[in-house]
């Protein structure tokens, strides 16, 4: 399968500082992808740059096999949810929501015509120039030689003078003939909101049929305003239709003042889907909302992405927005990506301690690899499965608060003592001290604090990982 998107090496500086480090990304339709990181970890960036917002010190950014660094934001096949909306005050909820619609005027296919038209007349540009400061630098090493005459000198001058009015005439005719093809195929260019509906002869054929359930007259004739009555029309089913899709029914004569928070953010998607993009790209857009409504707009979204079939692209530092929402995590920190996978193997199989820190709560021990299934810590030889590493290799030992198991004394592997216990109202969350280290553990009991606890934990729920945070290798358990 192609990617509908792919960063190739992509590197971004502000000035000396380096926020996005040689990225390298494959994106696929109908993808729901969350960029996850801290806040300067490069994900909004590394979003700008897919946007046309931002663009790339180095590097190339691929949308449907087509590298499109240098085409605007507006020319892309991508629309952007901002995180603080960026809606109109002065407009209504229909007046936002139609907005990109009303201001169609100029579609992508001229667009890229006419950024194909600037990069070809810029190369002739650039080669024609070359070329002259190549004759003018061999006329400069002409003249410095010792033994040229005034005679010959003067030969040279004009033999370059010359050569260089040729240039300019085969220059001159290549930008003749650019133009035209130029002219040529900007006729060819489907022309903004009527291409947007279907071309001119939909168009034209809605029109004469609104004629005719109306009973105008002559609806075989069609003038402009018969257009733009229909265009109008299509532009209110288009914009209804949208925010039917985020539950706004109902809402079009609303002033967006009047709205709450996460209403205006489902007319910032409206307004985003109204143009049916291919791509959805959202900034953080739930995190002015409080956490019962982000909870609901989570769910909302994953389900919305799931009916439009469209490929999202989300960022955010919240882990939890990134779980439940994603088929897919990026994982970023310093401009560099840690990890990319689904929310179960980043939560199950961090490669690194600092993704087993950001991604949930974890519990990461100095370990050793005795043997094959065999793992050392905390003083016992743990069973452990799905791994391969070296014979006496220093590892690192994540378990999760949840995969420890509370036991009787006489059944644990380690004992502990409890220094703090808190109810969480699903279960107990303890610290429990082990060979004077500290440990999260999650439980159903209810332990008390000063009180011994026995621990065990299956082999299974142990995940190892390198020390230096390179790739480990993962086996089949057998």
């Amino acid at each position: 399968m192609e990617p509908i998107i792919e960063l190739k090496d992509i590197v971004k500086y502000y000035g000396d500082n380096c926020v996005v480090n040689s990225i390298n990304l494959k994106i696929y339709e109908n993808e729901f992808v969350t960029f996850l990181g801290p806040s300067g970890c490069g994900k909004t960036t590394t979003l700008r740059m897919i946007g046309g917002f931002e663009y790339p010190t180095s590097g190339e950014i691929i949308v449907n096999g087509k590298i499109i660094n240098n085409i605007p934001a507006y020319a892309r096949p991508v629309n952007t949810v901002f995180q603080r909306y960026a809606l109109f005050p002065h407009l209504n909820v229909f007046e936002n929501v139609a907005f990109g619609l009303k201001n169609y005027s100029r579609s992508a296919a001229k667009t890229n015509c006419r950024l194909k038209f600037i990069r070809t007349l810029d190369g002739y540009k650039a080669n024609y120039v070359s070329k002259v400061d190549a004759l003018k630098a061999e006329l400069e090493e002409k003249l410095a030689e010792e033994n040229t005459t005034e005679a010959l000198k003067k030969q040279f001058k004009a033999e370059t003078k010359s050569k260089i009015q040729e240039l300019r005439k085969e220059y001159n005719q290549e930008v003749v003939e650019l133009k035209k093809q130029y002219k040529a195929e900007l006729k060819e260019c489907p022309s903004g909101i009527v291409d947007f509906f279907g071309g001119k002869e939909k168009v034209m054929q809605e029109a004469m049929e609104d004629k005719k359930r109306f009973g105008k007259k002559n609806p075989e004739k069609v003038g402009y305003f018969d257009m733009k009555r229909t265009i109008n029309r299509k532009i209110k089913e288009a914009v209804d239709e949208a925010l039917e899709m985020v539950n706004l029914s109902g809402f079009s004569n609303r002033k967006i003042d009047k709205i709450s928070g996460g209403q205006m953010q489902r007319v910032a998607i409206a307004r985003a889907l109204v143009l049916k993009p291919k791509i959805l790209l959202l900034d953080e857009p739930l995190s002015a909302l409080d956490y019962k409504l982000r909870q609901n707009m989570q769910y909302e979204l994953k389900e919305m992405q799931r009916n439009l079939g469209i490929t999202f692209i989300f960022v955010t530092h919240d882990q939890e927005e990134a779980m439940v929402m994603s088929d897919r995590i990026v994982v970023m920190k310093d401009g560099v990506i840690q990890q990319e996978g689904s929310p179960k193997d980043i939560y199950n199989e961090p490669v690194n301690r600092y993704v087993a820190n950001f991604i949930g709560e974890s519990n990461i021990i100095d370990g050793v690899y005795l043997r094959k299934n065999i793992v050392h810590f905390l003083g016992v030889d743990w069973k452990v499965l799905g791994y391969e590493f070296d014979d006496e290799e220093k590892v690192d030992v994540v378990i999760r608060p949840e995969d420890w198991d509370v036991v009787p004394l006489e059944k644990a592997h380690v004992v502990g003592k409890v220094i703090s216990s808190i109810f969480k109202g699903v279960h107990f969350e303890l610290i429990v001290e082990i060979e004077g280290q500290e440990f999260i553990v999650h439980t159903y009991e209810d332990v008390k604090t000063g009180e011994d606890v026995g621990l065990k934990i299956d082999a299974y729920e142990i995940c190892l990982m390198k020390v230096d945070g390179s790739c480990k290798k993962i086996v089949p358990i057998e």
